[in-house]
């Protein structure tokens, strides 16, 4: 695997030749000479595996072929192939989740539950972005909390499968509450219920507003979705939480933050309280443009661990850790909550290791935290 090159000074990377490649190549509404252009730079020395091997591990593959006849005559058979085989597997994943939702919407409408869809399939609908381009792997639901009990039966009645999130403690659920705490399942569509934008660990208060949605007719059947200064500012505060936390970034959604710096409105009241977070956004959008990423900044380091599949660097493991102590609410609240994590009420034990007592669930718990037991 090529390395990365350390400027010890200046902290900045410099990118193997294969993954400067594949970003240039996945650059939003690139034009058909310079597609071109990049792949005829290509050397004999460019190493195809790994390239290809960092374009599906980092969902970047899908946007690979905007021009499939020129791509064809420059990506040896099996780098094309490959690509051609990732967007087609995409596709029809998409395509049974797409499928879902237009036969549910209009039966939500019927009911008389508000709701709204979010990220990816906000962005096939407002868009019209490609499902063999962009990886869409479930369906994310936004609803008023109060609806939740309605939400859970209308799917259970429809044959899905429900699974509620079970809370440690009545503090943990107050203090701590998720912002998906349904999650639904029929076959391979997957559908998480969001109540709130974020879970209140994130720390960030973004109120989503049901009552001000935007209707996109697909197939005669209206699909809402949220006001587009709403959308655009949760999807990038959705992946600033990603940034900050260091975990689970998909590096091919930068197309999503491209797409969503352009519709956001930065004189908009919401938008106004993040203004520190969507300037690291467009600070790390231009630094890949120019290929000036800094291991120094945390947006960067991120970014750059996940694109090149590597470790956090040492300044990052300092953050990660120094997050994971970080008080998640008020020192008194976190005392409770400490307590309620070494023993939880037995609802929960009973979610994740069946019945019996509550010592017996406890053990089994701790056994499992030890490594000698697996909870179901």
């Amino acid at each position: 695997m090529p390395l990365l090159t350390l400027s010890v000074q200046m902290s900045k990377q410099s990118l193997p030749k294969e993954l400067e490649t594949l970003l240039r190549l996945t650059k939003p509404k690139i034009d058909e000479l310079s597609y071109e252009t990049i792949l005829k730079q290509i050397t004999s020395s460019f190493n195809w595996t790994y390239f290809l091997e960092r374009a599906i591990a980092t969902n970047l593959a899908g946007y690979l072929l905007p021009y499939p006849e020129i791509g064809r005559q420059y990506f040896p058979p099996f780098v094309d192939d490959q690509i051609r085989g990732y967007q087609r597997k995409i596709q029809l994943h998409s395509s049974f989740l797409r499928e879902a939702i237009l036969e549910f919407v209009p039966q939500l409408d019927r009911a008389k539950i508000p709701y709204a869809l979010l990220k990816g399939w906000d962005l096939h609908f407002r868009f019209g972005i490609s499902l063999k381009e962009r990886q869409i792997s479930d369906i994310d639901l936004l609803i008023d909390a109060k609806d939740l009990d309605q939400v859970q039966a209308f799917f259970e009645q429809l044959g899905y499968t429900t699974t509620r999130y079970v809370y440690k403690s009545k503090w943990h659920e107050r203090y701590l509450s998720k912002h998906a705490p349904l999650h639904i399942f029929m076959g391979i569509v997957a559908i998480d219920i969001h109540t709130h934008s974020f879970s209140q660990e994130h720390k960030l208060q973004l109120e989503l507003n049901l009552s001000e949605r935007e209707f996109h007719l697909v197939d005669q059947i209206p699909i809402a979705l949220l006001d587009k200064n709403e959308a655009a500012l949760f999807g990038l505060l959705h992946f600033a939480k990603h940034f900050k936390s260091g975990k689970t970034l998909k590096v091919g959604m930068l197309q999503d933050l491209h797409l969503y710096s352009q519709l956001l409105d930065r004189q908009n009241s919401k938008a106004q309280s993040y203004q520190s977070l969507l300037a690291q956004i467009e600070e790390l959008l231009a630094a890949i443009a120019t290929n000036q990423l800094n291991t120094s900044k945390r947006f960067d380091e991120v970014f750059l661990r996940h694109l090149t599949g590597s470790r956090p660097s040492s300044k990052g493991k300092r953050i990660d850790f120094s997050n994971r102590l970080k008080p998640k609410t008020s020192f008194v609240n976190s005392l409770v909550l400490a307590f309620f994590d070494l023993f939880p009420n037995k609802k929960y034990l009973e979610a994740h290791f069946g019945r019996g007592s509550y010592f017996k669930l406890w053990r089994l718990r701790l056994e499992k935290a030890l490594g000698f037991a697996q909870g179901k």
